[in-house]
């Protein structure tokens, strides 16, 4: 029962009342009484009403203010009435409805412009529903699978590549699948809140002319260096055959002394040119590394042990410390002890070629932050090669080939250790690596 009925029903006791009341008293012949009971009845009606009116009023509104809400018309708005308890109902309804307007068309243009966004991204982007089902694509999804997934489709395109793999990737995954050995396509799964539920999209993306160019590119720039080194090595070797297609008269002792003298050139090159192409080989097929303990302060010294020859001849320093002055024991790391020794060996090497007569190169190894420090005061990288020292086939030296710190690279990532190579203020350039 709604409040209205309940309201005037105690309003009709209370007059019933009242009529009792007065019928007993005009019984008693109390006649003024029964006279002064007709106003009061009277004016009690009349109060009733106005009260009913006063309540009545903001249930009105209240009961407007929801039909325009079900509605989801935020446009209704109420006028004041003159009665503060109403006005200030009717102030609490206006803004509610200014601020739900405000929001509502906020939401509509971001939504609008995330619509266009999403029609207008050169990725392909499939949207799932909450069954895991497709619910949308845009027309980039669609050119790339060559139909619209979200319409009817047939056995064969239900089961394609793309989409199988669409529905298998959990939100934060990613995959690159390949196609008739020509199309290549990388899928990214992520996921968005949608009415407090977890929805998945996919993001497909495909290869790109210009990453293919930028593949081409380095593929030249290999090729390149490969063909000037064969070329470099195939045109001295042929230059000493010819000489053996001399006629047998014009064979005598000096083109036999030319002959010993050339072949064990040609030999060396050619020995030189084998471990050139291995090394190309050795950026690509670099193995596992095989993990064990590995005594990082014996494998330092005996590096250092190495070069001080090389050091010696071209009058540099090359000293081995430590932090601790006093500490004598192993310094175990987990580490593939050949690899390592080859990221030592490439850096110190690079060092020692990088200062002149009289220069200093430092190894250090820091026992608390447990980090590696090569330090030497050559000249510095410059600042084309800070930017692309670590970049396969950049050297800056005139008889490099770009491959040491490539590998040195490879070598430090597989194991996960941190590293940087930068020339510091003090005019000292420093190689870090920071062990796990």
């Amino acid at each position: 029962m709604r409040l209205k009925y309940y309201y005037w029903i105690l309003v009709g006791i209370w007059h019933v009342l009242l009529l009792v009341a007065a019928y007993f008293l005009f019984q008693e012949e109390y006649y003024w009484l029964f006279m002064l009971l007709q106003p009061v009845a009277l004016f009690s009606i009349l109060m009733a009403y106005r009260l009913y009116r006063h309540f009545q009023r903001p249930l009105e509104l209240v009961d407007s203010g929801k039909g325009a809400l079900q509605d989801r018309d935020f446009s209704v708005k109420f006028l004041a009435t003159g009665v503060p308890e109403v006005d200030v109902l009717v102030d609490t309804y206006n803004n509610m409805i200014d601020t739900l307007r405000k929001e509502r068309t906020l939401l509509q243009e971001q939504h609008y412009f995330l619509r266009k966004l999403i029609d207008a991204s050169p990725s392909g982007i499939i949207i799932m529903d909450h069954d895991g089902a497709i619910a949308e694509a845009n027309p980039r999804a669609c050119e790339l699978l060559g139909f619209d997934p979200t319409k009817t489709l047939t056995e064969t395109e239900q089961k394609h590549v793309v989409l199988a793999s669409a529905r298998e990737l959990s939100a934060g995954e990613s995959k690159q699948i390949t196609l008739e050995s020509t199309h290549h396509y990388r899928l990214e799964a992520s996921a968005f809140v949608d009415r407090g539920f977890h929805r998945k999209f996919i993001q497909v993306e495909a290869l790109t002319q210009e990453i293919l160019a930028a593949e081409k590119r380095a593929y030249g720039k290999v090729i390149r260096m490969m063909a000037h080194e064969v070329n470099n090595s195939i045109g001295a070797v042929n230059a000493i055959l010819d000489t053996l297609h001399l006629e047998t008269e014009e064979v005598d002792d000096n083109w036999v002394t030319d002959v010993r003298e050339s072949l064990p050139i040609a030999i060396k090159r050619n020995q030189r040119l084998n471990v050139f192409m291995r090394n190309f080989a050795d950026v690509v097929r670099l193995p596992v590394p095989h993990f064990e303990r590995v005594d990082l302060k014996a494998l330092l010294q005996q590096s250092v042990s190495l070069f001080q020859a090389q050091a010696q001849k071209q009058s540099t320093t090359l000293t081995f410390s430590t932090t601790q002055k006093d500490y004598d024991g192993p310094f175990l790391v987990n580490a593939d002890l050949y690899q390592l020794e080859q990221v030592l060996v490439n850096i110190i090497k690079n060092a020692l070629e990088s200062v002149t007569e009289g220069g200093a190169v430092n190894v250090e190894l820091q026992v608390r932050s447990r980090r590696i420090i090569i330090a030497d005061n050559g000249p510095g990288l410059s600042a084309e090669a800070a930017e692309q020292i670590f970049t396969p086939f950049f050297t800056s030296k005139p008889n490099g080939q770009g491959i040491g710190l490539t590998i040195v690279r490879e070598i430090l990532m597989n194991h996960d250790y941190q590293f940087s190579l930068a020339t510091d203020s003090d005019g000292w350039t420093r190689f870090s690596i920071a062990l796990k």
